[in-house]
């Protein structure tokens, strides 16, 4: 107090001696302590008080202000908080005179010390309150009385003036945008004061002199990120004319994820959309175009028939839903029997014509047509532009025809559609109780490629696991009938063998982790987990072994060897059995062998009447074989291969003839034994993506030129990169993905690089992400620094890690699983319960449930799922969790170790512009998603950052978006950031001066 009264003393010597602004400045640091501020005796409240006693304010007391202010005596922050406290709002003069005041303080509004950070950012929310009721008593006297009066009217003006400045200064936009997540009742004031405003200019229809002051008020009223400045580092969509990224990620996907619903593409392609800013219309042609670029590139196998199944069966799907789920609520509802965006889409793809003449002539029809078609059925497009687009393509497509001169062979496309048909007849048959009806539909499954048509329906309209059910639960119910003889016998025995090499071929080509559930207690589930030999997945053939009966393994060797003398011997034994004990047959034949009590003519004697009883017996032996390979020395291979290859020894055509359906089941039954021994002791002649002699790097040169020269990734390519991850490990194929990307020498195929890298990087994007944050980027940019990795290198760099993390941040995986995981566990690539999950989402979006039929739709689940995944935005699959997973925390956290280290010198280095781009794309390109990203941001990395980095690329609208405003702590760093940025902008301002 009694330096408070020594200050009015002084103030009141000053005025009645008419002191000059040094005189005042000399004087009242006699009064300060030295080293204290001002603002510790309100020095700012105490000049404010005395400056406006009567009707007009006193212009030397606020001039002894303004030199206190820029004597640093007291703080803008105390000085905007006394302004704004000031309420006797009808003292016109009063009021004028601090709006000049402030006219002539605000462009250099700052902070020096953290006492002020504190109060700053509040002081300018109550500063734009007090403004704005300025401003709404000024018009709502105008409305009152339909006039106002002319110094009413300059301080209107002059309020105007203070609002421009304001919205010019992003600095004080930043400190506002920061107080009002502090003062949050202010803030909902200074909004219904701007509501109030609005109608009263509405109403009164009074013209305002500065003509933008009402779209600057709304700004200040309605402060958003948005409206902070900040330079764009991620170029926009309309500068990329090819894109590169959609066609590989869904060749990634649909390869690794063939069984995923129709939500996990859907949230994937959302991620792409909003990292590379795609419109609708967009995104659509690049999706479509994705298809048409792989369907022209694969043969007429396996991948062709999985990627024609997906572009006409799971491909609307994803359109339709990305639709419904990017509509604007309250936005006019779409037309009912076509998507807009979708025929912008088609209009763009139309005019393409390499592409579409290579399909048309690839699968001998007009190729557009031929997809729209089926489009009109789902409402994609209506008939009118069918037509259209068919007349366009009409004329190049019959000429296309004509040339081919009916030498083109036969697409699978042209029968995919075809085969949806007959999946929706195997599954109705398998529901029934009729051994023979289901003997008949089942064996004419493998004909041909039927099996695999059939398969890749089911796999993309998500009725695997239906399928897959159904075949064990036909395998159960065909379990031999005590005393059943005949016919009705052999029937079942067929349809045990049947169901039982279909499910070991499904498992074989979508692995039992896939397909299977992992407690499943039927017999052929067991046999798999404890049995059967899968790739990457061995069996110890002693466990195998224990499994087995001795009794049933002497009657089963008596049987095999002596199949006349068994003959007179009653058999108990069922075929499950069988399956089981096959094992101990084996060993024993196996030792007899090396111990030459049996034979050659013996053993293949025995290995062909396992044979002919079943075909599977033949497919359970060779899967103990392999089993038994993996565990004995090189030298001891010789015995067991020869096994194998007596059971894919042909079959005489009495011996075929003499079972039902024999041809097709004995192929089958070659196929499986044939992929189990290949991935045990593959043939040295084997031309294999998974075999080769040659080194590494050299097999992902070669992978790579295929790539390059082809444009886009072909799906061999994919299958081969696979192989190189499981080969090489993630940190060895991240380091040779980015060296090819290095070394591209222009901007745009080092972008188009780029986005095929990050697709190639989702073959398993958390363990391929953290080898790039934690193996590859650090040590190549102190490797390598000054080389190449400097602009445009780093930049793309920079850019790679950030889409890596954010596709690693969003993954399904971990996230909405993280809260499934109590109800079920869920596999590598079918998700049931997302499917279950997001049937009821999409019916309520789309308003249309087909898409998720009824027989693999468990309500009960779904209802659960529901529940739990409620709360998410309709328009967003996938939420941002609130902690990051591991490995990927780990990851994060080394490499913004390792950018404090690079920004702790002193001067300006390209270490130190990879960190401020790596920092700046992560916000552009994640926005509020990469929040637990930005939490792992060590102390003072941003300010040794802003230090450094000298230029002006680092803006407000960055520093602001760093930190969670929600939090006291958030906003504290943030304003001691943008404190620091201001007090060093001003600094290189002045020196320009």
């Amino acid at each position: 107090m009694k330096e408070n009264n020594k200050i009015l003393q002084l103030i009141y010597v000053a005025w009645r001696e008419r002191w000059t602004d040094s005189q005042w400045g000399i004087n009242i640091k006699k009064v300060l302590p030295r080293g204290v501020s001002g603002d510790v005796y309100n020095l700012a409240d105490c000049l404010m008080q005395q400056a406006l006693i009567g009707s007009t304010a006193n212009p030397l007391v606020l001039n002894y202000l303004k030199h206190s202010l820029c004597a640093h005596l007291v703080s803008h922050a105390a000085v905007l908080r006394c302004i704004a406290k000031y309420d006797k709002l009808e003292r016109v003069y009063c009021i004028t005179a601090l709006l000049e005041f402030l006219a002539s303080i605000v462009d250099g509004v700052t902070c020096r010390i953290k006492s002020e950070e504190a109060v700053l950012p509040s002081s300018v929310v109550h500063l734009v309150y007090w403004l704005l009721q300025i401003f709404a008593r000024t018009v709502q006297h105008y409305e009152l009385y339909g006039e106002i009066s002319a110094e009413q009217s300059y301080m209107l003006d002059q309020t105007c003036v203070v609002i421009d400045r304001l919205s010019q200064q992003q600095f004080l936009l930043s400190m506002l945008y920061v107080g009002c997540h502090e003062e949050l009742e202010i803030c909902g004031r200074i909004r219904d004061k701007y509501a109030t405003i609005k109608g009263s200019l509405t109403n009164s229809n009074f013209t305002l002199n500065a003509p933008q002051a009402e779209q600057q008020l709304q700004q200040l009223a309605y402060i958003e990120a948005k409206h902070l400045e900040m330079q764009q580092l991620n170029p926009a969509s309309t500068l990329e004319k090819i894109s590169c990224c959609v066609q590989p990620l869904l060749a990634v996907e649909v390869l690794l994820n063939p069984c995923k619903d129709t939500s996990y593409y859907v949230a994937e392609l959302q991620m792409l959309q909003r990292l590379k800013k795609y419109s609708n219309t967009r995104l659509f042609y690049e999706i479509i175009r994705a298809g048409f670029l792989t369907l022209s590139n694969v043969a007429d196998t396996s991948p062709d028939t999985m990627w024609g199944a997906f572009m006409f069966f799971k491909m609307p799907h994803i359109i339709k839903q990305l639709h419904a789920l990017q509509r604007i609520p309250g936005e006019q509802p779409p037309p009912a029997d076509y998507i807009p965006e979708l025929v912008e889409a088609l209009e763009l793809l139309i005019e393409d014509n390499l592409l579409l003449d290579f399909m048309d002539t690839k699968c001998s029809c007009n190729m557009i047509e031929f997809l729209l078609n089926d489009w009109t059925k789902q409402q994609l497009v209506n008939d009118v532009h069918v037509k259209k687009f068919a007349s366009q393509r009409e004329t190049a497509s019959q000429l296309l025809q004509k040339c081919d001169n009916g030498q083109q062979t036969p697409s699978n496309i042209n029968f995919i559609k075809r085969a949806e048909v007959p999946l929706s007849g195997v599954l109705k048959t398998l529901c029934t109780n009729k051994v023979q009806d289901m003997v008949n539909v089942l064996c004419q499954v493998p004909v041909g490629n039927s099996f695999e048509l059939i398969l890749s329906v089911a796999t993309v309209e998500g009725r695997l696991k239906t399928f897959v059910s159904r075949l064990i639960q036909c395998n159960e119910n065909s379990k031999p009938v005590p005393g059943e003889l005949g016919k009705m016998c052999v029937s079942r025995s067929t349809l045990f063998d049947v169901s039982f090499l279909m499910l070991t071929s499904i498992v074989q080509t979508y692995g039992s982790d896939v397909v299977l559930s992992e407690r499943g207690d039927s017999f052929f589930e067991k046999w798999v987990r404890e049995c059967m030999v899968e790739r990457n997945k061995l069996k110890n053939p002693r466990q195998i072994l224990a499994l087995c009966e001795d009794s049933i393994v002497d009657e089963l060797l008596l049987s095999f060897s002596k199949p006349e003398a068994a003959q007179l011997k009653p058999n108990n034994l069922s075929w499950q059995e069988t399956c089981l004990n096959l094992p101990g047959v084996l060993h024993h034949v196996l030792i007899a062998w090396e111990q030459e009590t049996l034979s050659s003519a013996d053993v293949k004697s025995i290995l062909d009447n396992i044979k002919r009883r079943l075909f599977s017996f033949s497919v359970c032996a060779t899967s103990f074989l392999c089993a038994y390979m993996y565990s004995v020395k090189e030298t001891e291979l010789l015995k067991p291969l020869n096994m194998i290859q007596q059971f894919l020894a042909p079959l005489t055509c009495e011996e075929l003839s003499s079972q039902e359906n024999a041809k097709e089941r004995l192929a089958l039954s070659y196929q499986i034994i044939r992929k189990m021994q290949h991935d045990v002791h593959p043939a040295p002649s084997t031309k294999s993506r998974l075999i080769s002699h040659s080194p590494l790097v050299e097999q992902f040169r070669d992978v790579w030129r295929t790539v390059v020269d082809a444009g886009h990734l072909p799906v061999r390519a994919a299958q081969s990169l696979e192989s190189l991850l499981l080969a090489g490990g993630a940190a060895w194929l991240s380091t040779q993905l980015v060296e090819q990307l290095l070394a591209c020498k222009y901007t745009r195929d080092m972008s188009r690089t780029m986005d095929v890298v990050f697709a190639v990087m989702h073959l398993d994007i958390e363990k391929t992400t953290e080898a790039l944050l934690q193996y590859v980027v650090a040590p190549l940019i102190l490797r390598r620094q000054g080389e190449d990795i400097n602009e445009p290198q780093s930049l793309v760099l920079a850019r790679l890690c950030v889409y890596c993390i954010i596709s690693c941040l969003e993954s399904r995986k971990g996230n909405a699983t993280s809260a499934l995981t109590a109800m079920k566990k869920r596999s590598r690539s079918h998700d049931e319960e997302e499917l279950a999950a997001n049937a009821a989402k999409v019916r309520k979006v789309i308003g249309d449930g087909s898409d998720n039929s009824s027989d693999f739709t468990d309500t009960t689940t779904g209802a659960g799922l529901a529940a739990l995944l409620g709360s998410s935005s309709t328009s967003e699959l996938r939420t941002t969790p609130l902690t990051l997973r591991e490995p990927l925390q780990t990851s994060v956290q080394h490499i913004f170790g390792v950018f404090l280290q690079f920004v702790s010198g002193d001067e300006l280095s390209p270490k130190a512009v990879f960190v401020y781009q790596f920092i700046s794309l992560l916000v552009e390109c994640g926005g509020e998603r990469v929040a637990p990203v930005l939490r792992l941001l060590p102390n003072g990395l941003v300010q040794q950052l802003l230090k450094v980095l000298v230029t002006d690329d680092i803006k407000v609208g960055l520093i602001s978006r760093l930190y969670d405003l929600r939090l006291q702590a958030g906003r504290l760093s943030a304003v001691s950031d943008l404190c620091l940025w201001r007090n060093m902008q001003m600094a290189r301002h002045s020196i320009h001066l």
